[in-house]
């Protein structure tokens, strides 16, 4: 892998003559799914029939840009119990037997209460298809750090349900997950690794990880935080408002002195219960928690509308300035639809007011109106189920992530037509920028502050009658600094020695990352997922925590168990 920084110029890619690719595969042997071309457009996904299946739209975008005609497949249901023998190579074959035996897989002592789904809100982004390289040979899409599908996902295997395919978002689930990129001196900087696919025999996947720099605590800008809690009637549960305290306590005693803290609380109406006051007079913050009282109806857009207008008069010119939301997303007063109340949002974000939502709560829990109100509020969506969850995020990540380190991130990889027949970015369904916007400075994308990492996973159809050349493709990564507000881009390629033949030949990191998503996968009943079992997925979760030993990787092997026993 060779990387590059410079100003912005246009990416390009030569296509070199060389020798016939024989990649060996070690995975079992899986049926081929359909290909068709397609798009990561965002704004053409949000208005795309979710329901729709792939189709082939050659005819229509030849020579244009395939992202601006994206169309989704169904995500339906799919028999997990297929007759395939396992898509890992050197798993236990005796896992199944021991889970007939013993148990091993578990159940909730809760009976599994699928009619609880309803309660929810979910949105389906639909599933990427492969997309022609002879039709549109540029994959484009915002950079996004959200993990709260995968938390609630696990929520609900707590409870013994297993979690809506809705709600399931691939790219969430893998960047959970820390893999061990090396963090760049400042900025952004790009890892990329491949191999096998366990979606087609004949395909390989390739790891595209960002590494933001990390910014020691004693070095990030003073931080002037706005809490927006919910304290509606629906909070009034443990696993809610109960939950919502014991987090802002955690997070409000690791802040420095020079740190400011606001709360605003919301329920029928909206109200200021903490005045901006120094994170040094920590008893005065923690008395207004204490004093937190559920009760009324739900009118989120007057909780944030209040939010803001505190926020805007505390503004930190030069420092950090995050409205956190904590809520379970219901709205039932006021504006409740999310497209509605994210419609001034956006401007909030290029006043440098960065939004992060936190959910709380399960069975009227609206997912998708967190997800979407911290996507165009340029922040990240969390959710917390425990309080071990709590701990992590508002002690640990929260505080550790303050710092921004890049906004407007934006990836852009261009694959060269005569070494990729057809390639599907895994997950980002709703993250999809076109390609001619991609240097456009107008167009919203992500946000990374200190030491937050973002994973994607492409899978490509390589032509086999090619021969192989030095890169596959070259990946352009921009972002804009908000220190000096200039715009910066690297290049990485995807070289042929990146992808590796053999899965065990791969790094650690990278088979987590794909088992992660493969889990993901078949959990959303993804069509290319159709023929993968998940006891394979969970046999190689477990041989990974073997190896790997770590409190993430043990909890993959637990919950991949234990989702064999809810199919």
């Amino acid at each position: 892998m060779r990387i590059t920084e410079h100003h912005p110029s246009r990416p390009s890619i030569q296509s070199r003559p060389s020798l016939l690719l024989r990649l060996l595969v070690v995975f079992g042997a899986v049926a081929v799914l359909a290909t068709a071309c397609g798009s990561d457009d965002d704004e053409a996904a949000e208005s795309g029939d979710s329901a729709s299946v792939i189709e082939d739209r050659s005819s229509d975008t030849a020579g244009g840009d395939a992202e601006a005609d994206f169309s989704t497949t169904d995500a339906g249901s799919t028999d997990d119990g297929s007759d395939a023998d396992g898509f890992f190579a050197d798993a236990d074959d005796d896992m199944a037997e021991e889970a007939a035996a013993d148990g091993l897989f578990g159940s909730s002592e809760e009976e599994p209460d699928p009619a609880r789904l309803e309660d929810n809100t979910f949105e389906n982004h639909g599933v990427r298809p492969f997309v022609d390289t002879d039709v549109d040979a540029t994959s484009t899409f915002a950079l996004d750090v959200d993990t709260g599908s995968y938390v609630v996902a696990r929520r609900w295997i707590d409870e013994g349900v297993r979690p809506p395919a809705d709600g399931v978002r691939v790219e969430e689930f893998v960047n959970f997950f820390d893999y061990d990129y090396a963090a760049p001196p400042e900025g952004l900087r790009l890892h990329v690794d491949g191999g096998p696919s366990p979606f087609d025999d004949g395909n390989v996947l390739v790891r595209v990880g960002v590494q933001a720099a990390v910014i020691d605590d004693d070095e990030r800008p003073p931080a002037a935080l706005t809490f927006v809690v919910d304290t509606s009637g629906s909070m009034d549960r443990d696993d809610r408002l109960g939950l919502v305290k014991e987090a802002l306590r955690e997070l409000v005693d690791e802040l420095d002195d020079d740190d400011t803290v606001a709360i605003v609380t919301y329920g029928d109406s909206s109200a200021i219960i903490l005045e901006p006051t120094p994170a040094a007079q920590e008893r005065t913050i923690v008395d207004a928690i204490d004093d937190l009282r559920p009760g009324g109806s739900t009118n989120l857009e007057a909780g944030l509308r209040t939010g803001y207008e505190l926020a805007d008069q505390m503004f930190v010119e030069g420092g950090i300035n995050r409205l956190i939301l904590a809520s379970d997303g219901v709205a039932n007063v006021g504006t409740t639809d999310a497209d509605r109340l994210t419609r001034d949002i956006s401007d909030r974000a290029i006043d440098g007011i960065q939004l992060v939502t936190v959910g709380f709560g399960m069975g009227n829990f609206n997912d998708a109106t967190m997800e979407q109100l911290a996507d165009r509020g340029d922040g990240f969506y969390a959710y917390v189920d425990t309080r071990d969850e709590a701990e992590r995020l508002f002690e640990d990540e929260l505080i550790a992530t303050l710092a921004p380190v890049a906004i407007d991130a934006r990836i852009q990889i261009q694959f060269d037509e005569d070494l990729v027949d057809e390639y599907r970015l895994i997950g980002f369904e709703n993250r999809g920028i076109l390609d001619r916007d991609f240097r456009n400075d107008d167009v919203d994308a992500g946000e990374l502050s200190s030491g937050h990492t973002v994973t994607a996973l492409y899978e490509l159809d390589l032509d086999r009658d090619a021969g192989t050349g030095d890169d596959l493709g070259e990946i352009t990564l921009r972002w804009r600094d908000p220190g000096t507000g200039n715009w910066i881009e690297t290049d990485a390629d995807i070289e042929f020695d990146d992808i590796e033949s053999r899965w065990l030949d791969t790094s650690l990191e990278f088979q987590l990352a794909t088992t992660v998503a493969t889990w993901a996968e078949v959990l959303r009943s993804s069509p290319y997922a159709d023929d993968i079992d998940l006891i394979a997925v969970a046999e190689e979760a477990d041989r990974l925590d073997r190896d790997l030993r770590t409190e993430q990787s043990d909890e993959l092997a637990d919950l991949t168990d234990r989702t064999v026993s809810l199919s």
